[in-house]
């Protein structure tokens, strides 16, 4: 193989269809450790979902898995308003202030997952293959090979029955914060623990959600909603809670009828009671960033490169940015006859990603700091900064466009 990529997920996938899709002649492996195919429920929504920039739907859209997406499972939002519960400062963002038909589009994990693995199994050129789980590797002749116990052959031809082998010249690892492909590197990580929980979980409102992305900031921690469409109403979002672990812990225990009524009050009421809440989803909150992005002959994307605090919900989407990137420097190495693998190549895509990446994660963290002070001092500080960008249109604009560009 050119390129075997090691996790299904959504940024595993879109790098596939995205290297296939701009470089037919490459021979691209796609490993994924999980046996089941994605599924999207007709009758609910999926508690997971992403708020994809601009950007990350360009990609979509490239890979040709935007047209399975749009209009059926995918909200647009236009506008979004973000208030500090600890004082009286808020910022309105408008897509009309940036002359643009929305801010972005809030889009159900298994939406994405299923449209992008549809793609995979359309694309001639991408190798699907399910049940992979990592058990051995080496590396010898500057090629990578790699072993799983029991995988299911689907697509790929010319694997062994028993503790088949798969060689491949470039390896990406996408699979996720646990990376294996991290730990094979010997990569080690800086991380930050939060002492946070996110609670997620889908909440049918009295009121129209009105097509906009809600943020409250509590000092607690952030609570998101965020609105959902393709069921037949408008009254559906998906709520994003990151509450200290004190208060997660209390919050998990409680039935459907009183955690609705506390959300309802840490919510203000906005979109008038929450009439129903599904099925709850937690996951403990930290940043974690790879200390290097590449090794001999292999390269990290998405979450196992670097993960982020959920309250922009940047995360998939610099995940995306990591694909584009690593799928221009892939062809740049083809128009010059380099190997992509060769180690000029990676270091490129590490110069232009890494730099980035730390740049959010460290505004993500401050931000999060920022929001969780309790003093007089850092809340007139932060409703005064808020008040001040809300009456800036300029100051606005480069935000919304700043935001709709990662």
């Amino acid at each position: 193989m050119d390129v075997t990529i090691v996790g299904g997920g959504m940024v595993g996938m879109a790098q596939a269809a995205l290297l296939a899709v701009r470089y037919p002649q490459l021979r691209i492996s796609l490993l994924e450790a999980s046996p089941v195919t994605p599924q999207v429920r007709p009758d609910t929504y999926d508690a997971r979902v992403v708020a994809l920039t601009e950007a990350s739907r360009e990609l979509l859209e490239e890979t040709g898995a935007w047209s399975l997406i749009a209009g059926k499972r995918e909200c647009p939002y236009t506008q979004m308003r973000v208030w500090d519960a600890e004082g009286t400062g808020s910022v309105y963002f408008d897509c009309r202030d940036v002359k643009l038909p929305n801010l972005g589009h809030i889009v159900e994990n298994n939406v994405i997952l299923q449209a992008l693995r549809q793609r995979i199994d359309e694309l001639p050129n991408v190798d699907l293959v399910t049940g992979f789980k990592l058990e051995s590797w080496w590396r010898d002749c500057g090629l990578w090979h790699l072993q799983s116990r029991n995988p299911n052959r689907g697509q790929v031809e010319g694997l062994e029955e028993q503790a088949p082998v798969l060689t491949t010249r470039l390896l990406v690892g996408a699979d996720g914060v646990r990376s294996r492909v991290r730990d094979l590197l010997r990569i080690r990580t800086r991380d930050v623990e939060y002492q946070q929980t996110a609670l997620v979980c889908v909440a049918r409102c009295e009121k129209s959600h009105q097509n906009t992305a809600w943020q409250r900031f509590l000092d607690t921690g952030p609570l998101a909603f965020l609105p959902l469409s393709g069921l037949g109403d408008d009254r559906h979002c998906a709520v994003v809670w990151s509450a200290d672990d004190s208060l997660a812990r209390e919050l998990v225990m409680l039935d459907d009828k009183a955690f609705a009524l506390n959300l309802e009050k840490a919510f203000e009421s906005r979109l008038g009671g929450i009439e129903s809440v599904g099925e709850r989803f937690s996951f403990a909150l930290r940043a974690r960033h790879a200390e290097a992005y590449y090794g001999p002959g292999a390269v990290l994307v998405g979450d196992a490169a670097h993960s982020i605090h959920p309250l922009a919900g940047q995360g998939v989407n610099l995940g995306m940015m990591d694909a584009r990137v690593l799928a221009e420097e892939v062809g740049r190495a083809l128009e010059r006859n380099i190997s992509p693998a060769h180690a000029s190549v990676l270091a490129r895509y590490q110069r232009r990603r890494r730099g980035e990446n730390a740049s959010t994660l460290k505004a993500m963290s401050t931000f999060k700091s920022l929001f969780g002070a309790g003093d007089l001092h850092w809340r007139w500080l932060r409703n005064t900064g808020l008040s001040m960008v809300d009456a800036s249109p300029m100051l606005k604009k480069r935000i919304i466009m700043r935001a709709m560009s990662v």
